[in-house]
């Protein structure tokens, strides 16, 4: 767009300067263009910041408007009203504005690509957004897409800083330490099971910012215990799931409800997996007294029925081949035979990851994992001549 970039740039700016009513529509279209230019101009649009962050970060910042409702009848007037979405509770109803809602969910992803494409030339604004903005919005219970959009913030926020302030920096580390304390908090706090799994993906790209042995023994702990809560209400969920399932009459199908719960649990469960592996990739032989404590729920998953289960525990297993050299031979006994069982599994998926476990055995596993390796060739060049060896899955 070169040169008319810039003559656009400056039309937008004083359409935004003569908009003075608090509900223009023009100021949210606005704010959806300077992403957009911002994507487009990259550095060429520092100059236009001073004036397009402050209305950004002030719908950012909105606080939930509330109504508590005592009668029905107030609430049936509420409920009429467009913008505006009722909770029933205790008789009563509590009336959250859902338009100034979206408008926060939406400036905060805005954020998200102004951190994005700028980087270090975003450092003035990063430290506000995450105490104010960032990380109250982890916890923003009202609306479920806020809670998303700031978990996306976050490693981009520490992404600009870091950049500005290089990785060795007090002050990378000083906003390092607050922020980890509260991402860690929320993967013990977050209810709904979609929105977790985005927790989990801002923990593990965090950890991917700031890099080699970012984590104390503290937080490997914390993170174990959180993990230990999550694996346990999935199970209770699967069981649940199972129930109703036996309950079913022949031939009836999988409610929409239960598909997507389903599909939930595999998204939570891959994000999970990405956040052991980035430990196990920062952190390596230090995480394993912490990993070791749910040796239990790997050994479940691993001979599991069902074969995301499985793969999810191959997939943990095959971490500590690839990051923990001969110290993961301690832990053979859960490991070999689930790998010569996956390298049979029907589950093409399943395959590879135990394929991959035995060429990390290899490459990094050392003298001890020799023998093993060696005795897996006949059953790898079995798995090169199944019958759907080369379909695209397989």
């Amino acid at each position: 767009m070169g040169e008319d970039a810039v003559g656009l740039v400056q039309l937008l700016g004083v359409i935004q300067q003569n908009i003075v009513d608090a509900d223009d529509p023009q100021a949210s279209y606005l704010l959806h263009c300077w992403g957009r230019m911002c994507r487009v101009l990259g550095l060429d649009f520092l100059p236009y910041l001073p004036a397009v962050m402050p209305p950004l970060m002030e719908l950012a910042g909105a606080k939930a408007d509330i109504q508590l409702l005592d009668d029905e009848e107030h609430a049936a007037q509420v409920e009429q009203e467009e913008g505006w979405e009722l909770v029933p509770l205790k008789g009563k109803f509590i009336g959250i504005k859902t338009s100034s809602l979206d408008d926060k969910h939406m400036s905060i992803e805005l954020i998200v690509i102004h951190a994005q494409n700028l980087e270090a030339a975003f450092e003035p604004y990063v430290i506000e957004i995450m105490e104010k903005i960032a990380i109250p919005g982890l916890a923003f219970f009202f609306h479920d897409p806020v809670r998303v959009a700031s978990a996306k913030a976050i490693p981009q926020l520490l992404n600009a800083y870091k950049k500005a302030h290089g990785v060795q920096s007090p002050q990378l580390a000083q906003l390092w330490n607050t922020t980890i304390e509260k991402v860690l908090e929320v993967l013990s706090t977050e209810p709904a099971i979609d929105t977790l799994a985005e927790m989990y993906q801002c923990f593990y790209e965090s950890v991917e910012v700031i890099g080699k042995n970012c984590l104390t023994s503290e937080h490997m702990a914390t993170f174990i215990e959180s993990a230990k809560s999550v694996l346990e209400d999935y199970q209770l969920r699967v069981k649940e799931r199972l129930e109703e399932q036996a309950d079913k009459e022949d031939g009836e199908e999988e409610s929409e409800e239960i598909l997507f719960a389903i599909e939930d649990d595999q998204t939570l469960l891959s994000d999970m997996n990405k956040a052991f592996h980035t430990i196990f990739k920062n952190q390596g032989t230090t995480f394993l007294p912490y990993w070791e404590r749910l040796l239990g729920f790997y050994d479940s998953f691993i001979t599991n029925q069902d074969p995301t289960q499985r793969q999810w525990a191959l997939c943990i297993m095959d971490d500590v081949l690839e990051f923990c050299g001969t110290e993961s031979w301690k832990y053979n006994q859960h490991i070999i035979q689930p790998l010569i069982d996956g390298m049979r599994d029907d589950t093409s998926a399943n395959r590879q990851a135990a394929a991959y476990g035995v060429g990390v055995a290899a490459h990094k596993g050392g003298e001890p994992w020799a023998e093993f390796v060696s005795a897996s060739l006949p059953t790898l060049f079995q798995v090169t001549q199944r019958p759907n060896a080369r379909e695209e899955d397989d």
